[in-house]
């Protein structure tokens, strides 16, 4: 079985999850359970129809489409007018101001008309606007079976008539109703709460086509195999002029960007013998791995590993060459990616990669914990241009379907440690170095974590000197909108499951060698299907920011994405 969109595979893990609550992990599918799922299916069908027809309500507010808007909302309306004035602005941050939409209170009976029109007033107020959403939060089938009632998040992104950047989001009390049509049309939508964030400036600015790093690629659907997972970078600065250069992979052939100096860049990737590589590779890696004093080139791979062997020095050009078999690398695994430091001491990075498995064509043998992923690989570097591979021996050959590592002395003892995020549903790995293996302690250290892993990365994002933690993993309306039907009788796993549609995870060092988790009281960190991704000073004010990349497979609609 295979899913297309985080709803589908979150869906289909609760579902599973409550089977085996209800029949125990080791006993048959009963009737009981399968009755449960298969009402859970159907009012999830339903509800999902009319959180469907929030979307294409959606992006015909986007679209400024105004008749296909008003097919979507009843004759009258339990509403107030969309709001058309803001409230006085405050400062939260010093580049970010915030105020809140004056709307009218309390909700009355208004046309359908009057609601669409003060819709468009809305929409006016924005110059640009990139993007709409009407997001079913939480939702129940009335008795009658043809109304939905609901919470539904708001926002508009784009810019207002200052041409300042801003996000305006609410939540609204929903009601919709199927017509004689089969169209669901609103007939409440109660504000509650409506305000923007207003960026002053703009921090970045998309320049990849001028500055020469545009690359179009295949779609993934078109994609064959496992083309979908082959894309990654690594930066570096390959040449020694001070500025940083750029790998990317991608299943049609890799580019190696040069950093000209002057904000754009040249791909040599053919001049530089890495454009094309004879397997899937996933995550490029940089490091200097013979000491020589300039950036080799591994790659992690569906397949079997790659090491590339710089020879700018000895030889003065840019070259890269395949030194895979003779350096002991070339293993076979489901490389998804890979991290490099010294564990042993002896001055020289060693390899660590997380294999995955084929995804696909495998399933996770459990919805909770999955063993039966491909063997981690633990490349030990023997400071004479050969690698031995010793996860097994240094215990961390793990088989939990590992995305994502990373190398950090977590517990400050002077040695590096690891933690590896682990996907269906972990737990993750903390690999406690001592000295010749890894020991993990991950549970009793409080960062055993359980989501669907798919990234790690350290930092101090309280400034008191010690490392915390980032976990990127899944968040999923879909599943929350499932389990807030289901009472603790009916779902003795729901702590777990809710972890699992919960999003991101943040970890904070207690510098006692233990972790509390403060996602909540933090955040929370809702970043949809989450990758990578980690803490950066994204504004240079000395607090550690975070930032996700999500997404998966897109469809033509939102409802695919």
């Amino acid at each position: 079985m295979g899913f297309r969109n985080l709803k589908q595979k979150t869906a289909y893990m609760l579902f599973l999850g409550v089977i085996i609550a209800g029949c125990g992990a080791d006993a048959p599918v009963g009737s009981g359970s399968t009755e449960l799922t298969r009402q859970i299916e159907m009012v999830e069908e339903t509800t999902e129809s009319f959180a469907n027809a929030m979307l294409d309500l959606s992006v015909a507010v986007r679209n400024g489409n105004t008749a296909v808007v008003r097919q979507h909302v009843a004759d009258s309306i339990v509403a107030q007018p969309f709001p058309s004035v803001r409230g006085p602005e405050s400062q939260v941050r010093a580049w970010i101001l915030q105020n809140s939409w004056l709307i009218d209170d309390p909700a009355s009976k208004i046309s359908g008309d009057e609601w669409v029109d003060g819709l468009e007033v809305f929409r006016d107020t924005f110059s640009v606007i990139e993007d709409v959403r009407f997001k079913v939060k939480k939702s129940a089938l009335a008795s009658d079976g043809d109304t939905v009632e609901a919470r539904v998040a708001f926002w508009l992104v784009g810019r207002n008539q200052q041409g300042r950047r801003e996000k305006a989001s609410a939540m609204a009390a929903a009601e919709g109703r199927l017509d004689a049509a089969g169209q669901w049309r609103l007939e409440r939508f109660v504000l509650d709460r409506f305000d923007s964030m207003v960026a002053e400036r703009d921090l970045f600015a998309e320049i990849a086509e001028p500055a020469g790093l545009l690359a179009a690629y295949q779609p993934t659907v078109g994609n064959a195999g496992p083309a979908y997972a082959a894309y990654g970078v690594a930066v570096a600065d390959l040449d020694s002029n001070g500025f940083l250069d750029l790998l990317v992979t991608s299943a049609q052939g890799n580019n190696l960007y040069m950093n000209r100096g002057d904000g754009s860049f040249e791909d040599i990737a053919d001049e530089a013998l890495v454009r094309s590589v004879p397997t899937t590779c996933l995550a490029p890696l940089f490091l200097d791995y013979d000491r020589d004093g300039d950036q080799d080139l591994f790659l992690s791979a569906i397949g079997s590993q790659v090491l590339f062997e710089n020879r700018q020095i000895p030889d003065g050009e840019l070259r890269f060459f395949d030194v895979s078999l003779e350096s002991g690398v070339a293993r076979d695994a489901v490389g998804f990616s890979a991290v490099a430091g010294d564990v042993d001491g002896n001055g020289y990075a060693d390899i660590y990669v997380t294999s995955y498995n084929r995804y696909g064509e495998i399933l996770p043998d459990r919805w909770d914990g999955a063993e039966n992923g491909t063997p981690n690989l633990l490349l030990l570097n023997q400071g004479d241009g050969t690698f031995s591979e010793v996860a097994a021996e240094w215990g961390v050959a793990s088989r939990k379907w590992s995305y994502a590592a990373s190398f950090a002395d977590l517990d400050a003892d002077g040695d590096l440690d690891l933690y590896v995020a682990n996907d269906f549903g972990g737990p993750n790995h903390f690999y406690v170095n001592v000295g010749d293996h890894f020991v993990d302690r991950a549970a009793d250290l409080g960062v055993a974590d359980g989501g669907y892993g798919m990234g790690v990365d350290p930092g101090d994002f309280d400034n008191d000197g010690d490392l915390d933690l980032h976990v990127t993993r899944m968040s999923s309306t879909a599943g929350h909108r499932i389990l807030s039907r289901l009472g603790a009788d009916q779902l003795p796993s729901r702590e777990r499951l809710q972890i699992m549609a919960a999003g991101n995870a943040l970890y904070e060092n207690l510098g006692n060698g233990r972790f509390t988790e403060v996602s909540s009281t933090r955040g929370p960190f809702s970043g949809g299907w989450a990758w990578g991704g980690g803490f950066v000073d994204i504004d240079n004010d000395t607090w550690q920011d975070l930032y996700t990349p999500n997404g998966f497979v897109s469809g033509s609609s939102l409802k695919d994405t």
